[in-house]
C-alpha cells in the first residue's frame, strides 16, 4: 500500500514539472543547486571545519625562524673585541635602469660602492683580481698599478654596458634529468645555458624561436607556446649590483642616498620657484631629477644573512651557517646549539609559489631565546696580517698550501690560526667553482699541480656535475696519464681544493713534522739525563738496519759535511743530524721515549673546542719496528697536526708545562651567565731546568745553524727548521719521483723572545716548488711573521745585539 502511494505521488510530481514553463523549471533547478551548495558549505564550515582548516594551514602556512637571534662571535678582548660573525641585514644593492635621474652620478656611486665592497679589506693584488672578476675582464689581472679612481671607471663602464643591454636571462626549467641535460647540450644552441643546474635562455641570442621552442618542448615537458614568451627581448627593470653588501659598502650607499635626496629636493624646490606654469613646473622638476637624482634608481633589498666581516681571513675558524640556518665547521659547527639558542619562530601565510603574503598578518610568534655570544682568543689584527703574509709566501714559493699557528705559551691560548688557500664564509658555495687548467700558467700539470685534484669530462663515468660555459657536464678524477697529456683538457677547483678548504688544516691535516720534531727528541734526552748540550757523540753519517737476506734500510743525514765525525748534541740539533737523534733515542729507550712523546701531546686529541680536530694514534712501543723507532726521533714515521706541534713547543718555551690549548675566551648566555676560560696546566712534561737548556740550544741554532734563516736581527730567538717527506704509494714522493723540489713539506717552529716568549709559532709550506729546503722557504715565512709580531707586541731589541 505504501509503495503504491509513493508511486502515485511521484507520478503527480512528474506531471507538475512537465507542465511548468521554462522559468519555473530554472527556478527549481537553481533552488536544488543552492540546497546542495548550502549542504556542502555546512559540511566545510560546521561539520568538518577542523579538518579543512588544518588542510588549508598545511598548504598556506609555514613556520619561519628569525635568524637575527643567533649569537655573535668576536675576536679577543685584547684586539678590541672585533665582531667576526654576526646576523644582520646588509641588503642587496640593485637598480632599476629605466627610472628618471642622473645616470652619470649613479654610475659614479656604483663604481665607488663596488670598489669599496671588493677592495676595502684586501691586498692590492686581490683587489684588482676581484674587480677583474666582477667586470669579467681578465686583462685587468695583469695590471697591478691601477688607482682606485681608474678601477671605479672600469666598474662604471661595465655597469653602464649592462644597463644598456636587454634582459639576457629568462628561466626555462629546473630539476632536469641527465638525459634531458645531454639532449640540451647536444643542441649546441648559444642562446641556452645552465646556471645552478637550472636551464635559462638568452632572448637576444635566439635565432629561430619557433624551431628552438619546438625542440625544447620535447625535452623539458612544456609546450612550444609556453616556451616562446621567454624568447621575447625585454628591457631590464632589475639589475643586481652587489649581493650582500658589507658594512662599509652598506653605510656608503645609505649615506649617499640620504645626501642625494636632500640635494635633489633642494634642486627641485629651487627650480620650481623660478616657474609658475603647470607644464613648466613639471618640466623643471624632471630636469632637476635628470641632473641630480640617484635615489630613484636604487633598490636596497632585504637580505638577512650571517655576515663575516673578516671574510677568508677567519673563514676556517668561524665556519659558516648554511641555507637552513645550521652552523657548519669551525666555531659555528662546534657551538651550534649554544649559538642558535631557541630562535623565535613566526607563522606566516604564503602564496602558491611559497612567497610570503605581505597583506596577511602572521598568526603570532612562538617565543624563543637568543643564542650565546662567543669571544675567541684570536687576535684579529694578527690573524688578518698573517693571512696576507701567508698568501704572499705560498704564491712566491709556488706551494700547494701553507699554514701558521701562533699561541701564547704561558696560557695555551691560540692567537692566530691561518691557512692558505682558505674560503670566504660569506660566499661559502664558491668552493665548488672549477676552471680549465691553463697550460700557459701550468705547462707541466703533473708537476705544477701535483697534489691538487684535477678532472676531465666523462659523460658516462663522471660523478661530479659542473657548469662549464653554460653547459652541465659530468666530470671525474683525471688519471695520471691524462694529467700528463696536455692534449686533454683538464679542470681544477678555482680555490685549489674545493670543499676541502672548509677544513682548517692546522687541526684537520696530518703531516710528518720532520726536523722540527728534533727539539722534542733533544728535550727528552736532556730531561732523562742521558745527554747534555756539550756531550759528544760520533756520527758515521748513516745507520744501516740489516734485516737479513740482503734486505737493508739505510738512514742518512741531510748534510754529510756538517754531521760526520765527533760533534756535540748542540751541533747535532743545529745542523739537523738524523744520526745524532737516533743516538739519543737509543740511550733513552723505547718505553721512556713513548711515555714522553705522549705527555708532549702526540697521539691524542688536544680537545680544542672547534669542529674538525683530528689526530693519529701512536702504536704501543713494543709494536714499533726498529726503523720506525729511529725515524720517529727525527720526525718521520709519526703523523701529527700543527696544533699538536705548537702545543709541544709551548712546553719547551714555558718552563716545561703542557698547557691546555684553547680558542674560546668566554661564552656569554642570554641570562647574563658568563663562562670565562682560564689557563689550565694539565701536566708537567719536562723539568724547568730542561726547558731553559733546550731553549739555549735552540737559540744557538738560530745563531749558528740552519735556523739562522728565520732570525730577526736584534732579538734573541729560539727556532728549528724542518724538512719532511710526504708518504706516497708505499714510499715517499721525493723518492718515487727522484726529486725533492715540489715534493716535501718545509716547516719552522720557534718562539721569541727566547727567554720570555710572547709567542710560539709553527709555520708549514706544502710542496714548495722554488726549493725543497725549509731554510730557503718556511724560514723566510717565519721570519716575516716574527718581525711583524715583535713590532706588534712592542718588544724592544736587546742592546747587545
Amino acid at each position: 500500500m505504501a509503495k503504491q502511494n509513493i508511486e502515485v505521488y511521484l507520478s503527480r510530481l512528474g506531471r507538475y514539472f512537465k507542465n511548468l514553463d521554462r522559468i519555473g523549471k530554472m527556478w527549481y533547478i537553481l533552488a536544488g543547486f543552492s540546497l546542495i551548495l548550502v549542504t556542502v558549505l555546512f559540511s566545510f564550515t560546521i561539520l568538518n571545519h577542523d579538518f579543512y582548516k588544518n588542510l588549508a594551514d598545511y598548504y598556506q602556512k609555514t613556520t619561519v625562524t628569525n635568524p637575527d637571534s643567533r649569537g655573535t662571535i668576536s675576536s679577543s678582548n685584547a684586539s678590541l673585541h672585533g665582531t667576526v660573525a654576526v646576523s644582520t641585514d646588509l641588503g642587496t644593492l640593485a637598480i632599476d635602469p629605466v627610472q628618471t635621474g642622473s645616470t652619470t652620478k649613479l654610475l659614479d656611486l656604483l663604481g665607488t660602492a663596488v670598489v669599496t665592497q671588493f677592495c676595502s679589506q684586501e691586498t692590492r693584488a686581490n683587489c684588482i683580481e676581484n674587480i677583474a672578476s666582477y667586470t669579467r675582464n681578465e686583462e685587468l689581472k695583469t695590471t697591478q698599478n691601477l688607482s682606485d679612481e681608474e678601477l671605479k671607471k672600469r666598474v662604471a663602464e661595465y655597469i653602464k654596458g649592462r644597463m644598456n643591454t636587454p634582459v639576457e636571462s629568462m628561466f626555462l626549467a629546473e630539476n632536469l634529468s641527465d638525459e634531458a641535460i645531454n639532449q640540451i647540450n647536444n643542441l649546441n644552441n648559444p642562446a641556452l645555458f645552465f646556471a645552478s643546474n637550472n636551464l635559462y635562455v638568452n632572448p637576444t641570442k635566439v635565432q629561430n624561436g619557433d624551431d628552438l621552442a619546438s625542440k625544447l618542448a620535447g625535452i623539458i615537458g612544456k609546450t612550444a607556446d609556453e616556451i616562446k614568451p621567454a624568447f621575447v627581448v625585454k628591457q631590464k627593470r632589475h639589475l643586481e649590483i652587489i649581493r650582500k653588501m658589507n658594512i662599509a659598502t652598506h653605510d656608503l650607499v645609505e649615506n649617499a642616498l640620504e645626501k642625494n635626496r636632500e640635494t635633489t629636493k633642494q634642486a627641485i624646490t629651487d627650480a620650481l620657484s623660478k616657474v609658475s606654469d603647470t607644464k613648466e613646473k613639471k618640466a623643471a622638476e624632471e630636469a632637476a631629477l635628470l641632473e641630480y637624482a640617484i635615489y630613484p634608481f636604487i633598490k636596497i633589498e632585504p637580505n638577512l644573512v650571517r655576515y663575516y666581516p673578516e671574510g677568508s681571513a677567519m673563514g676556517q675558524i668561524t665556519g659558516y651557517v648554511n641555507g637552513e640556518g645550521v652552523g657548519q665547521y669551525g666555531i659555528e659547527g662546534y657551538f651550534e646549539k649554544d649559538l642558535q639558542g631557541e630562535a623565535p619562530k613566526q607563522v606566516i601565510t604564503k602564496d602558491s609559489s611559497g612567497r610570503p603574503l605581505r597583506d596577511y598578518t602572521s598568526t603570532g610568534s612562538i617565543s624563543g631565546q637568543n643564542g650565546a655570544n662567543i669571544t675567541l682568543t684570536i687576535d684579529r689584527n694578527i690573524q688578518k696580517e698573517v693571512s696576507k703574509i701567508l698568501e704572499k709566501n705560498v704564491k712566491n714559493f709556488r706551494a700547494n698550501r701553507g699554514s701558521v699557528i701562533i699561541t701564547n705559551p704561558k696560557t695555551g691560548a691560540i692567537t692566530a690560526m691561518v691557512n692558505y688557500p682558505s674560503y670566504d664564509p660569506n660566499q661559502f658555495t664558491e668552493v665548488h667553482e672549477i676552471e680549465p687548467v691553463q697550460y700557459a700558467d701550468y705547462p707541466k700539470p703533473g708537476y705544477d699541480l701535483f697534489g691538487f685534484p684535477m678532472f676531465v669530462v666523462d659523460s658516462e663515468k663522471g660523478t661530479l656535475t659542473h657548469n662549464i660555459d653554460g653547459k652541465l657536464v659530468k666530470l671525474r678524477q683525471a688519471t695520471d696519464d691524462e694529467i700528463n697529456n696536455n692534449a686533454i683538457q683538464k679542470f681544477k677547483y678555482k680555490n685549489g681544493y674545493g670543499v676541502g678548504n672548509y677544513q682548517n688544516s692546522v687541526i684537520s691535516a696530518l703531516y710528518e713534522p720532520g726536523s722540527v720534531f728534533k727539539a722534542i727528541t733533544v728535550a727528552i734526552g736532556l730531561d732523562t739525563g742521558e745527554i747534555t748540550p756539550n756531550m759528544s757523540y760520533y756520527d758515521k753519517n748513516s745507520v744501516t738496519l740489516d734485516y737479513g737476506g740482503g734486505a737493508k734500510t739505510v738512514i742518512s743525514n741531510y748534510s754529510k759535511s756538517r754531521c760526520v765525525g765527533r760533534h756535540t748534541y748542540t751541533s747535532a740539533l743545529n745542523w739537523s743530524c738524523n744520526v745524532g737523534m737516533i743516538d739519543i733515542v737509543e740511550k733513552v729507550g723505547r718505553s721512556l721515549f713513548d711515555s714522553y712523546i705522549r705527555n708532549f701531546g702526540f697521539g691524542a686529541k688536544s680537545d680544542l673546542t672547534i669542529d674538525g680536530e683530528v689526530f693519529s694514534q701512536i702504536a704501543p712501543y713494543d709494536r714499533w719496528s726498529r726503523a720506525q723507532f729511529f725515524t720517529m726521533s727525527f720526525g718521520q714515521g709519526i703523523s701529527i697536526t700543527m696544533l699538536q706541534m705548537a702545543a709541544a713547543y709551548n712546553v719547551l718555551a714555558n718552563g716545561g708545562i703542557y698547557m691546555q690549548p684553547y680558542i674560546v675566551e668566554s661564552i656569554t648566555y642570554p641570562n647574563n651567565k658568563k663562562i670565562d676560560n682560564v689557563p689550565i696546566q694539565l701536566r708537567r712534561v719536562i723539568k724547568e731546568e730542561t726547558s731553559k737548556t733546550i731553549t739555549a740550544m735552540l737559540v744557538d741554532g738560530v745563531k749558528n745553524g740552519y735556523a739562522a734563516a728565520g732570525a730577526v736581527p736584534g732579538y734573541t730567538m729560539a727556532g728549528k727548521t724542518g724538512t719532511s717527506q710526504i708518504p706516497y704509494k708505499g714510499t715517499y714522493e721525493n723518492l718515487y719521483f727522484n726529486q725533492a723540489v715540489g715534493h716535501t713539506v718545509t716547516s719552522y717552529g720557534g718562539y721569541a723572545p727566547a727567554y720570555n716568549p710572547k709567542f710560539v709559532m709553527v709555520v708549514m709550506l706544502e710542496r714548495p716548488r722554488t726549493s725543497g729546503d725549509s731554510e730557503k722557504t718556511a724560514a723566510a715565512l717565519y721570519k716575516e711573521i716574527a718581525t711583524y709580531l715583535l713590532t706588534y707586541y712592542n718588544v724592544p731589541k736587546w742592546q747587545d745585539q
